[in-house]
């Protein structure tokens, strides 16, 4: 008794503080506002280009360009292609139109054949792929050569030009690769000799080293060619069928593991780009347009994030979204090129190259290639310390995330486009705790962090706690050691032990649901496999057995009526692996990102504030450990609730129980409070505290001792649905009545749709009242989990809004008078 009247004492201090009524949505932050300006310049962009399209000849081309250099067909060309990227259908009248006109020019010009193609193949028409086929060939034909070898494009006024620049073969590689990638034929021998003239053309002395010219016969640095060079290396190593990494096919090791002619120009070229970066015109060129498009190129193809130290699209979305006196857009949409008649000549070219650059460039990033080991950064210059000669440790494969992205953005999520990225903490300094947590929020928007290697990952530990919070906020980490390299298991595997001390690997087991996420796979087939768990959900899968090497080459991707060998089956795990990651969810939009809370600034909260607890399940270690942070951290934006960024952890039959009127509990195991327990829990919610629970990931064994549980505290009730109409759900209670949510109440298995599974739903929480109030809000269906923004496809449960929702009702109930 005496328990009961203490407990009622603190409860009545506790809720002196009435349930604020909910404020607007907190201010968007600078991030969802630059997502918003980039995608309404897109829209201007793409309506100045509609309405410039010349009614009567359904194209944009114009006199100067046709008549005077002969490009028929280029400008519309680039149009074209700019409104294809920036999502307007094939089908559309003016695409339709422009198509037509098109494929009646026949090639003549090297830059309209390069963009024609890449038209025709992004248009994806069957009755085009004879056209492309025509358009490679005749590229290939009108190449230069010396020696019988291929050294270029240029101006083809006749055949038997031996000169090329590199603007040209730029645009004519871009085109035979969209060829490729349509299904063109093309030699392996042409892609080898193309990647052979990049070699031998960069320019290695003086104190400009690592560049490409304009011309071999003037060889002046170029800031916009050697960003042509660069991407002209990796298409040429893109369009092999095989790479050079001489992989043993039965068993995935690699005989030249990590070793690629072109890793030395390539990094030369790259710190050349770091240490000359130029978002606008570079000192030698009066082509700002041109050359933005350019560097979108090199960061995509490359996968950087970074261009030395500048974010480069963010960087570039900046300056195109940004105010028209200093070359942001116009009011009608376009974008006009700050300096005299160049390749920029009229303002459907420059809105073309801009539209270009923010609709390629904002795919969201489904893959990011942690960097690491031993580096030093200065002034743009990356120099790494390589394992062995010409080999970079965190990148013996470098099209493994390329190819196992391109592969899952086909099948599992239609075709969406979707880009990866190296993230290299190694480019940035963290001096504050809030730089490192403004880095996760950036990061946890790409939901698979990979790590690959042959030696012990050494990370510093700021990286290793980005790691960690990365997790920790609802990311994924997908790691393999490289040709089975049993240094970096061993490495690795003290890494995980380091980061999440409560855990440990531990082989998947044959239930697990990545075994049929998306297709059906033995788990013999790789019996190795292991994870980490963390709650109910996986939260890193880690291969010791080589996968990476098949997915370094693109001929082992499946394809129908294509047998399956060794190959092909890690392309679908590593298919499955996202799939169970994302929940078939695609990521979303370049540039957005979250907002990381600081518990650290929470330690000696003010008196009064709202401090939720968690209660300690016997025999389980907590799972969802940060839903709670999550969800106090939405209160204070959204409904601005003076509440602690963290829970108390408490166990069931703690005296402190009663200092909390806000108490959580979730689960995933069967559990038994003995007598002392239940009653102390009872006292508590007479006392007036609100028990918020829920099943993790929708577990059947917590739900049934969770009822039981409920039963003992009160043998004459039980739980019941709380009504739709019921205050609860009300707009007078959470600002805005909660009708619906998304929710998913079958797992995902087998092969489906991108994001299946979800359904707008009735909210189904169910309560026990006691008095007229609601003394336990309680869901089957998971929220804990979904408030860390996991999205385990066999997760019964919410998606993370409608988690916030719920979490935010049940915690303004409890703060009611």
């Amino acid at each position: 008794m005496l328990r009961l009247l203490v407990g009622l004492v603190i409860v009545a201090l506790v809720g002196c503080f009435a349930a604020p009524a909910v404020a607007a949505p907190p201010p968007p932050t600078d991030e969802q506002e630059a997502v918003k300006k980039v995608n309404k310049a897109i829209e201007l962009g793409v309506q100045y280009l509609r309405v410039n399209q010349k009614p009567n000849e359904k194209h944009w081309d114009g006199f100067w360009l046709n008549q005077i250099a002969g490009m028929d067909g280029g400008v519309s060309a680039l149009a074209v292609l700019a409104l294809l990227n920036c999502g307007v259908n094939p089908d559309d009248k003016d695409i339709k139109s422009a198509l037509e006109y098109l494929r009646k020019i026949p090639p003549s010009r090297t830059y309209v054949v390069g963009l024609s193609t890449m038209v025709f193949a992004e248009a994806r028409q069957p009755r085009d792929l004879p056209l492309i086929q025509r358009n490679v060939d005749w590229l290939l034909a009108n190449s230069s050569k010396q020696g019988g070898k291929i050294i270029g494009w240029s101006y083809p006024f006749d055949q038997t030009q031996t000169a090329a620049d590199a603007s040209n073969t730029q645009y004519a590689l871009l085109g035979l690769y969209a060829g490729k990638q349509a299904g063109a034929k093309i030699p392996d021998q042409a892609w080898k000799e193309i990647r052979e003239m990049y070699i031998s053309s960069i320019k290695k002395d003086g104190p400009d080293s690592g560049y490409w010219a304009y011309v071999e016969q003037r060889p002046l640095a170029s800031f916009p060619m050697t960003v042509a060079g660069v991407c002209g290396l990796l298409i040429a190593d893109m369009g092999l069928n095989e790479s050079q990494q001489k992989l043993d096919p039965n068993t995935g090791i690699a005989a030249n593991c990590g070793k690629y002619d072109a890793n030395d120009p390539l990094y030369r070229g790259l710190n050349y780009i770091g240490k000359n970066f130029a978002l606008l015109s570079a000192k030698d060129s009066k082509s700002d347009f041109y050359n933005i498009y350019g560097i979108e190129r090199a960061g995509r193809l490359s996968g950087q994030r970074f261009l030395g130290r500048s974010d480069w699209y963010r960087e570039g979305c900046d300056y195109l979204t940004g105010k028209p006196e200093n070359g942001g857009q116009l009011r009608d949409g376009s974008w006009v090129a700050r300096k005299g008649i160049d390749v920029d000549a009229t303002n459907v070219l420059s809105t073309s190259f801009a539209l270009l650059f923010l609709s390629k460039g904002r795919s969201p990033v489904l893959i990011s290639k942690l960097a690491y080991g031993e580096a030093s950064f200065n002034g743009g210059v990356l120099d790494e310390k390589h394992e062995e000669p010409n080999v970079i440790g965190w990148n013996r494969k470098h099209s493994d995330a390329r190819h196992l992205t391109e592969f899952s953005s086909r099948e599992l999520f239609n075709g969406l486009p979707m880009g990866w990225q190296v993230y290299d903490p190694r480019r940035k300094e963290f001096n504050k705790n809030e730089d490192l947590l403004a880095e996760v929020g950036v990061l946890v928007q790409t939901p698979i962090l990979y790590l690959n290697g042959h030696q012990k990952p050494k990370l510093p530990a700021g990286h290793k706690e980005i790691v960690k919070r990365y997790i920790e906020e609802g990311g994924f980490l997908l790691a393999e050691a490289c040709c089975g390299s049993p240094e970096f298991t061993a490495g690795f595997k003290e890494l995980i032990a380091e980061l999440f001390p409560d855990s440990k690997l531990i082989p998947v087991p044959p239930e697990h649901a990545v075994w049929r996420s998306h297709y059906a796979i033995p788990p013999t087939e790789f019996p190795n496999l292991m994870c980490l768990e963390r709650g109910c959900k996986t939260v890193v899968i880690f291969s010791p057995q080589p996968v990476a090497g098949f997915w370094e080459e693109s001929k082992y991707m499946p394809a129908k009526g294509k047998p399956d060998g060794k190959g092909e089956m890690a392309f679908r795990l590593g298919a499955n692996v996202i799939a169970y990651a994302t929940g078939k969810e695609p990521p979303k939009q370049r540039l957005t990102t979250t907002r990381i809370v600081d518990t650290k600034k929470d330690l000696s909260p003010p008196k009064g504030f709202l401090k939720p607890a968690q209660i300690r399940i016997p025999g389980e270690a907590a799972p969802a450990p940060a839903a709670m942070r999550n969800l106090m951290a939405h209160l204070k934006a959204a409904a601005r609730i003076d509440a602690v960024l963290d829970k108390e952890t408490i166990s069931p039959g703690q005296d402190e129980l009663f200092k909390f009127k806000f108490v959580y509990m979730h689960g995933r195991k069967r559990f038994a409070f003995d007598d002392a327990e239940v009653q102390n829990v009872k006292a508590n919610l007479q006392g007036g505290g609100l028990l918020f629970a829920d099943a993790c990931c929708g577990k059947p064994e917590f739900d049934a001792a969770f009822r039981e549980l409920i039963a003992k505290m009160y043998p004459d009730r039980k739980l019941e649905p709380i009504p739709v109409d019921d205050e609860l759900y009300s707009a007078k209670l959470n600002g805005k009545e909660i009708t619906s949510v998304k929710r998913r109440e079958k797992a995902t298995s087998g092969e489906g749709t991108a994001g299946d599974g979800f359904r707008d739903l009735p909210p189904a929480l169910e309560g026990l009242k006691i008095d007229g109030r609601w003394v336990v809000i309680y869901s089957k269906y998971d929220i804990g989990c979904a408030l860390e923004n996991h999205k385990s496809s066999d997760c019964l449960g919410h998606d993370r809004d409608g988690a916030l929702a719920l979490g935010t009702a049940a915690v303004l109930y409890a703060l009611k008078r």
